[in-house]
């Protein structure tokens, strides 16, 4: 790995980069605060520290909750990071005046570094970006090499885990590695997708194994980290057996763009997911082929794109997991922003993409209703993740209304983070395994 890879490597959400400018930050504060005692100095500090912190809240308070710019619940440890870093900013501004010129470096430099530890600190809360490279939008997945992927096979008939035997050969852990897949759509350009292969699809003669479609949050970006995390420990209890992961860019080449999960806006992102994604990978991993063994899954808006694509294309996907999922396509902003710009004002389109409609209308077609029936949908969310919580139990109910084998899990003291995931795909893996046939009876 050459030496740019390993600072984009660099994880952010423990460990010493982070801790270290934790303490580089806590240093360059207190020495901007400590200078010689006089009444001048103690009012201009307190009065930057107190006047800092509440310029913070009153525009997290308007981007945030009046105006929801940021289209995502802002955790408790967030807002205390922005407080931090409206009062540490400040007293940076407060140590231009009256001082030498070395402390004003110091402090003109220690803007950028409050600004910098603040960015960390809330990342490192949320916890989903794990490295600087996630930070940055930068990818440093290693390709994949599809010489190495087994070639299609047939499983013995019945449950895999009941005839599966692993032999000696097989590896010990899993591997994952990126790959383009081509959008139909010239005008919609997805970053390349982010594989995870279980021990047992390394293997020359790997038998076929199910397959999840994984969309991350926006912004965000394909990432296998977690659910790999989790199936990881899956494989181990179950002889190596896992799904094929395939995590695929529903946001069109950026983590700040957010084309709805509709075709139209932005390129044919529902076209994207739900065509020309499932065609590659069945032509280029060795996937079972029945319904029942395909799976669409997301966090935030990638969790509604996969209720709105397990609705609507019911004949592709056999499960849903939607963790933490928006209810309806969402620009975020002011309440018309999304019918304006997503849809250029025509309600009947954005009534038409939201999951709510797409189940309704599925329920009363009797074939879509048939394949409703044998459709196992996952809703997750954290416990403390509200507003995201309220809509999953109305998608929930919307669900097991329509016909569908819905279940609803809720993570205890978790937000609209790294957490929640993790607990969801656990718990949608617990029903996932049997229906699969990668857990003995």
């Amino acid at each position: 790995m050459h030496g740019w890879d390993l600072l984009l490597s660099l994880r952010i959400v423990d460990g010493p980069f982070l801790w270290g400018t934790y303490a580089i930050a806590a240093a360059v504060f207190v020495y901007l605060l400590v200078r010689p005692p006089s009444r001048r100095w103690l009012v201009t500090a307190a009065s930057a520290l107190v006047g800092g912190s509440l310029a913070a809240l009153a525009v997290t308070f308007v981007m945030q909750d009046l105006l929801d710019l940021f289209n995502s619940p802002m955790a408790i440890a967030a807002r205390l990071w922005i407080v931090l870093a409206g009062a540490s900013v400040a007293l940076a501004f407060m140590n231009l005046r009256r001082s030498r010129w070395w402390r004003k470096v110091i402090a003109v430099w220690a803007i950028g570094l409050f600004a910098w530890t603040a960015t960390l600190g809330i990342s490192a809360d949320f916890g989903i970006l794990k490295n600087l490279g996630d930070l940055l939008d930068i990818s440093i997945e290693e390709p994949l090499d599809v010489s190495e992927l087994a070639p299609h096979s047939t499983n013995p008939p019945g449950p895999l885990a009941e005839s599966w035997q692993p032999p000696a050969s097989m590896p010990a852990t899993s591997t994952h590695g990126s790959i383009p897949i081509p959008a139909s759509d010239p005008s919609f350009e997805p970053r390349d997708a982010i594989v995870y292969l279980p021990p047992a699809a390394r293997l020359p003669d790997a038998p076929a194994l199910p397959v999840v479609v994984f969309l991350s949050g926006q912004p965000g970006a394909p990432d296998v980290a977690d659910i790999g995390a989790v199936l990881d420990r899956f494989a181990a209890r179950h002889d190596g057996l896992a799904p094929i992961v395939v995590s695929v860019d529903q946001l069109g080449g950026s983590g700040t763009n957010n084309p709805l999960c509709v075709d139209g806006y932005q390129g044919d992102a529902l076209s994207y997911v739900n065509r020309d994604v499932p065609a590659f990978i069945s032509s280029t991993f060795n996937v079972l082929p029945s319904r029942t063994d395909w799976t669409i899954a997301g966090f935030s808006n990638g969790g509604e794109c996969s209720i709105a694509s397990g609705a609507a294309f019911p004949e592709v996907w056999g499960s849903i997991i939607d963790i933490s999922g928006e209810l309806e396509p969402d620009l975020g902003g002011d309440d018309g922003d999304t019918l304006e710009i997503g849809f250029g004002g025509d309600k009947a389109a954005f009534d038409a993409a939201k999951p709510l409609t797409i189940l309704a209308a599925g329920a009363s077609d009797p074939a879509v209703a048939a394949l409703y029936a044998d459709t196992v949908a996952v809703f997750a969310d954290g416990s403390d993740d509200e507003p995201y919580l309220g809509y999953s139990r109305i998608l929930h109910a919307a669900a097991a209304e329509a016909g569908m084998q819905s279940h609803l899990v809720v993570s205890p003291g978790t937000g609209h983070e790294s957490a929640t995931i993790e607990y969801g795909f656990t718990s949608a893996f617990e029903l996932l395994y049997p229906r699969w046939g990668l857990a003995r009876g």
